[in-house]
């Protein structure tokens, strides 16, 4: 139920950064495509962990 206060941004957040991972990926490599995913998508999500935990 408190989870929801989380859950909405951080889905809204990968739903904008996959269509710019997909074009950074096109316009160059798919190997730059999955860094620029790996970073923009789940460095927040890791944050938000950290900061959950006490």
């Amino acid at each position: 139920m408190g989870i929801g206060f989380l859950w909405v941004p951080l889905s809204l957040w990968v739903l904008l950064m996959v269509p710019f991972c997909l074009k950074v990926a096109d316009k160059s490599s798919w190997r730059v495509g999955w860094l620029m995913a790996t970073a923009t998508i789940l460095f927040p999500l890791a944050l938000v962990v950290a900061v959950l935990i006490p």
